[in-house]
């Protein structure tokens, strides 16, 4: 617990604003969902100054999605879809017979469910990861008024 804690403790008392550091962090999170390795972090982190968004909190956000976690978040996005689109998922039964063209078949298959998952949670994840941030900045800021830089409210 205690290296999540100073994680946190990493995030919140970063320099910049509130919303500089929770929107790079959002922005970190929100492009790490994006299922092509690094693609998401190069475009995050390429986008934060553009934006004037903070760059270690983009960062930050982009090591949520990593490769221990990474098959969850992307498991939950297509298993989302899938739910939405009111589609079972494949049986372990049909699974096992599957050969390489049936495999393909299914990735293709897939891909409409998966999609629709990530263009859910993209969104979804860079609300709530911007709300907790800025939330725990903004209280990390009154609690420890000369730990960081400017705020703005």
């Amino acid at each position: 617990m205690s290296r999540i804690r100073a994680w946190a403790v990493s995030v919140v008392s970063l320099g910049g604003t509130p919303h500089g550091v929770a929107a790079g962090f959002a922005l970190g999170v929100a492009l790490s969902l994006v299922p092509i390795p690094f693609l998401g972090m190069f475009v995050a982190l390429a986008l934060a100054p553009v934006l004037r968004f903070n760059p270690v909190s983009t960062y930050l956000g982009t090591a949520v999605i990593n490769p221990v976690t990474g098959s969850l978040f992307y498991f939950a996005e297509l298993w989302l879809g899938m739910v939405l689109l009111g589609r079972p998922a494949p049986q372990w039964a049909e699974l096992r017979a599957l050969d390489g063209a049936g495999w393909w078949r299914l990735f293709v298959e897939l891909l409409g469910p998966f999609a629709l998952g990530a263009a859910v949670m993209i969104p979804s994840g860079a609300i709530v990861g911007y709300a907790i941030v800025r939330l725990m900045v903004s209280r990390w800021r009154r609690l420890h008024p000369d730990a960081a830089g400017e705020d703005d409210g």
